[in-house]
């Protein structure tokens, strides 16, 4: 499966061909093909995860 991460693709497949669920993206790699567009994923194209926490106590903290 790590060769498979590797290659700069949309689609791979590793032991196994033309196997694939019907709800899986398809489309281009990178700026190539319209297929992700609508898919769920695209969201995660446009975000990152952030933790942000944060104290409203008059209070040091920790360390700080």
């Amino acid at each position: 499966y790590r060769a498979g991460r590797d290659i700069k693709a949309g689609r791979v497949w590793t032991n196994c061909y033309h196997q694939y669920p019907a709800h899986a993206a398809f489309g281009g790699y990178k700026q190539s093909g319209i297929g992700r567009e609508n898919h769920k994923m695209m969201p995660d194209h446009y975000q990152q995860t952030k933790n942000l926490l944060v104290s409203y106590s008059d209070k040091a903290l920790g360390f700080f």
